[in-house]
């Protein structure tokens, strides 16, 4: 099999599942919706005093994210610890063939300036989407 065929099926097939796993929660909340309308609506019908709506919130979303990875709570400041790793990481692989004796790694070393770029790009996602302070 060609290697560019090769990457670009394994590319777009992560997509797609990614892609596919976003629709069908989606259509799984949609149903749930569904549900708890039909239930207050039969409520009223019988004369029952309406069940509790969920509030959907950012919390609530926030729940149902921490429910789908399996009830781990996510640390809000997860994207400075990977930032770090991958900016360090980046820093070290570019030295490292920076320093090469070999002709070839030396020239290749401006390759570990993407994960440089990409713990940089962490860091900003972290400052700009960070809650306000009290």
């Amino acid at each position: 099999m060609d290697p560019l065929l090769y990457a670009v099926v394994w590319v777009f097939g992560w997509v797609l599942l990614l892609i596919l796993i976003w629709h069908l929660r989606g259509r799984r909340r949609e149903r749930r919706l569904e549900m708890i309308h039909k239930e207050r609506m039969m409520a009223m019908e019988k004369g029952i005093p309406l069940p509790e709506m969920p509030e959907f919130t950012e919390a609530s979303v926030r729940s149902t994210v921490a429910d789908a990875v399996g009830g781990i709570r996510i640390n809000p400041r997860w994207p400075l610890g990977l930032g770090a790793v991958c900016a360090m990481l980046g820093a070290g692989v570019s030295l490292a063939l920076w320093l090469s004796p070999e002709r070839d790694p030396h020239n290749a070393w401006p390759v570990g300036l993407v994960a440089v770029f990409f713990g940089i790009g962490l860091f900003l996602h972290y400052f700009l989407t960070r809650p306000a302070t009290r």
